[in-house]
C-alpha cells in the first residue's frame, strides 16, 4: 500500500513538475529562396533578405507553440518558353478608334523572365524538441534539435516590376511598328506583374536550439513553405500561357484546381535570438527541490 501511495505521489509530482512553463520573445533575421514555375534559375544567385519578430510558450521541455511576423521579399530570374514576354519599360501608349487609351508592348526576343516581390506572413507553429530542452538553463537540458510544423497566412504585394505576359496575337495598327502586342489582362484587369497574392501557407522546418545565458538563447532553424497560390512568380495557372486556343486567339481559363496543385514555394534559413521573459515556479518540492529558484 505504501509502495502504491509512493508511486501515486510521484507520478503526482511528475505531472506538476514536468510542464515547466515559460515565455520568451527573439528576432529572426536570414534569407529566402523561391522555387516554383520557372526554368534554369540559379538559385545562388537569388536570395533574399527576410526578418521577424517571435513570441514562443513553452509548455515543457519537449513542446512548445510559437508565432511569428514575417516580413522580406522574394525575386528570381530564369527562363519560361512558348510565351509572348515584354519587360515593363519597353512600351508605348495608343488610343484606339474610340479614343480609348491602352499600352502596347515590345514583345521579347528570348524567354527570359524574372519577378521581384515584397513578402509578409503570420505564422502559427508547433515545435517538437527530440531532446529535453530549457529555456534558462546554461548546463542540463541547454541544447536540442528540433522539428516544426504550423499554419499561416501569406500576403504578396507585386511592385509592378518584372516581365508581363502579352496576349497571343499581334497589334498591327501602328506600321512600320512590328512585334507590338497588348498585356495579358485578368478580370480585374491587372496585368500578370500587377497582382498581389493573398493565401495561407504551410511551414515545416527543422532547427537547433541552443542557450546562451540563463535568458538569452539562440536558435537556427531551415523552413520550407507550402503556398496556396501560384502567383508568386506572377504566372497563375502558367500551362495556359503555353496552351494558346489558335481559333479564338486566346488562353484557356483558369484551372480550378490550382488552388492546390500549384508549384509555388519557398524556403528560408533563420538565425533567431530569444529572451525569456517568463517561468513559473510552482514545481513539485518532491521532486526537485531547486525548482523554486527564480529564473529571474
Amino acid at each position: 500500500m505504501k509502495r502504491y501511495l509512493l508511486t501515486i505521489s510521484l507520478l503526482y509530482c511528475f505531472f506538476l513538475a514536468y510542464p515547466q512553463k515559460s515565455a520568451d520573445v527573439g528576432i529572426r533575421i536570414g534569407a529566402a529562396v523561391y522555387w516554383g514555375d520557372l526554368e534554369n534559375v540559379d538559385y545562388a544567385k537569388e536570395i533574399t533578405p527576410l526578418y521577424g519578430l517571435l513570441g514562443r510558450w513553452n509548455f515543457n521541455k519537449r513542446m512548445s507553440v510559437r508565432g511569428q511576423l514575417i516580413s522580406g521579399n522574394l525575386k528570381s530570374s530564369g527562363t519560361f518558353p512558348g510565351v509572348n514576354l515584354a519587360e515593363p519599360a519597353f512600351h508605348l501608349n495608343y488610343n484606339d478608334i474610340n479614343n480609348i487609351p491602352y499600352e502596347l508592348y515590345l514583345r521579347k526576343s528570348d524567354d527570359s523572365y524574372s519577378f521581384f516581390r515584397s513578402v509578409q506572413t503570420f505564422e502559427a507553429i508547433f515545435e517538437f524538441n527530440f531532446m529535453d530542452y530549457k529555456m534558462g538553463s546554461t548546463t542540463k537540458d541547454r541544447f536540442t534539435p528540433f522539428l516544426s510544423l504550423g499554419i499561416g497566412g501569406f500576403f504578396s504585394r507585386s511592385p509592378r516590376q518584372g516581365t508581363l505576359v502579352l496576349i497571343p496575337q499581334v497589334e498591327s495598327v501602328l506600321l512600320p511598328y512590328h512585334n507590338l502586342y497588348r498585356p495579358y489582362l485578368n478580370n480585374n484587369l491587372n496585368k500578370t506583374n500587377d497582382t498581389d497574392a493573398l493565401a495561407p501557407i504551410v511551414p515545416m522546418g527543422f532547427g537547433i536550439k541552443y542557450n546562451l545565458t540563463k535568458r538569452l538563447g539562440a536558435c537556427v532553424e531551415l523552413c520550407v513553405r507550402k503556398t496556396f497560390t501560384d502567383n508568386i512568380d506572377n504566372l497563375k495557372d502558367p500551362k495556359r500561357y503555353q496552351n494558346v486556343d489558335l481559333i479564338n486567339g486566346s488562353y484557356p481559363d483558369e484551372f480550378t484546381s490550382s488552388f492546390l496543385v500549384n508549384n509555388d514555394w519557398y524556403a528560408s534559413l533563420h538565425l533567431s535570438l530569444h529572451w525569456q521573459v517568463w517561468q513559473d515556479r510552482g514545481i513539485c518540492k518532491v521532486n526537485d527541490k531547486k525548482v523554486k529558484k527564480s529564473a529571474f
